[in-house]
């Protein structure tokens, strides 16, 4: 199910259409069965358990951990502990684009290195600080009757991703700083983050990559499903993604202009491509931004 087919299933007041859901531990057992795909998920588990499904891999998350998975490909949610007491938290891109635009440094950037540690352990402190930022996110939407309601969850939002990403940074310095080995598919996925980050924007086929990692597709591909639960391209996608967001909000290229430095092939394909997977054009999304900021 996409987010829009699933917020149909849960109170109107724990969401913005098109935009966020957030789903409250009393409610967590009416995604049991569900599948989620094309958003991303976040999940915070302070009691019980869950287990996914994503793709071929099933995953058991347990108490005290925090999940944040960058995948477009289903997920399904096989079985729930009777005690559990979870949120699940799922914006899409456009939402996340507009609440960490120009945030520095939780930003893109702060949170690859989460590809290293998809599932997050926590002490009790950590899990009651991001457990505290739910909460005021989920107040703010169910205030509907507030003027600034939509403004209000960004920030919320905002502030819930700041206090994950210095979770994240200190876990990341605590995990450098270990004796720990790394595995050779940790530093193949490693290798392509690397290349991805400088070469997204004139390369976009998986081909290349493999080729400078001396890979076949199929292997790389293999190797970035099982640690991201993506496919390569989704992750040169989202980068181009976020990279025409940006330019799209705070440069004053044209979008002929935009589409050449993201060397797509002439405009019509980098306008399909956007709309494909934001949901509106290029034109259209930058007019949105101009009238928001005006």
């Amino acid at each position: 199910m996409t987010q829009s087919e699933l917020i149909r299933l849960f109170p109107a007041a724990a969401s913005i259409p098109e935009r966020v859901l957030l789903i409250h531990p009393d409610q967590m057992h009416l995604l049991k069965g569900q599948s989620v795909q094309e958003c991303r998920v976040f999940i915070l588990i302070s009691q019980g358990s869950v287990t996914l499904r994503t793709g071929t891999k099933t995953t058991r998350l347990e108490a005290d951990c925090f999940i944040d998975m960058l995948v477009w490909e289903p997920i399904e949610f096989i079985d729930m502990s009777p005690n559990l007491r979870a949120w699940c938290l799922l914006p899409n891109y456009l939402f996340t684009n507009e609440a960490l635009h120009g945030l520095k440094p939780a930003d893109a950037e702060s949170f690859k290195d989460r590809h290293t540690v998809p599932t997050l352990p926590l002490n009790n402190r950590e899990t009651e600080t991001l457990h505290h930022q739910l909460e005021l996110l989920y107040a703010a939407l169910n205030d509907t009757e507030h003027f600034y309601r939509p403004l209000l969850c960004q920030t919320y939002f905002r502030s819930f991703m700041l206090e994950a990403g210095n979770i994240l940074r200190h876990k990341s310095q605590t995990y450098e700083d270990s004796e720990g080995v790394e595995t050779r598919q940790d530093t193949i996925l490693r290798s392509f983050l690397k290349l991805v980050w400088r070469y997204y924007r004139t390369e976009h086929n998986v081909e290349f990559y493999a080729a400078k990692l001396c890979l076949s597709s199929k292997h790389l591909s293999r190797v970035v499903r099982q640690k991201l639960g993506k496919t390569p391209y989704a992750v040169v996608r989202d980068e181009l993604l976020q990279q025409a967001t940006t330019l799209l909000a705070e440069s004053k290229m044209s979008i002929q202009e935009i589409s050449a430095e993201l060397h797509f092939s002439e405009q019509p394909a980098f306008c399909k491509f956007f709309k494909k997977h934001i949901g509106m054009s290029p034109s259209a999304y930058r007019s949105r931004g101009m009238r928001s900021n005006s």
